[in-house]
């Protein structure tokens, strides 16, 4: 819907010619003008006024050297098979650090892998051997 703002919107992005303007707008803006025209024609007035000087403001053209140090300096897109390769010893370590960890977690699950801790030449009874006689006592009756 075409409203005052909206115009006055239009008329600074677009200029004074509605003609410019984009082809969804122009009817609507038309229509608003001809309803409006005593608000509205000096805005457009002073819009085409500013396209006109501007009009006469000479070309300039990009100096070639000066261009070509922008395009030196823009970043660079990431190159798609170093970041495949990047994602692939990211792919990788993960799968290592997996397998360690399961590793790790088997070994410590299994009784024999716990080692007695030696304290002062004497071995320090661990919960597998405390688990082991008591399976012991449990299987001969003892004379208790």
């Amino acid at each position: 819907m075409m409203t005052l703002d909206r115009f006055e919107d239009l008329t600074e992005i677009y200029g004074g010619e509605i003609a410019r303007w984009p082809e969804g707008e122009r009817e609507a803006a038309r229509a608003l003008l001809a309803s409006n025209a005593a608000r509205l024609s000096p805005v457009l007035s002073a819009a085409a006024k500013l396209d006109r000087l501007l009009d006469l403001a000479p070309a300039q053209s990009a100096d070639a050297a000066l261009l070509g140090r922008l395009i030196a300096a823009a970043p660079q897109a990431p190159n798609t098979a170093r970041r495949w390769i990047a994602g692939l010893g990211a792919a990788l370590g993960l799968s290592a650090a997996a397998f360690a960890g399961i590793a790790v977690g088997v070994a410590v699950g299994r009784p024999q892998a716990v080692a007695p801790i030696v304290v002062a030449e004497q071995p320090v009874v661990t919960a597998v051997d405390t688990s082991s006689a008591l399976q012991d006592a449990l299987a001969e009756p003892s004379e208790l």
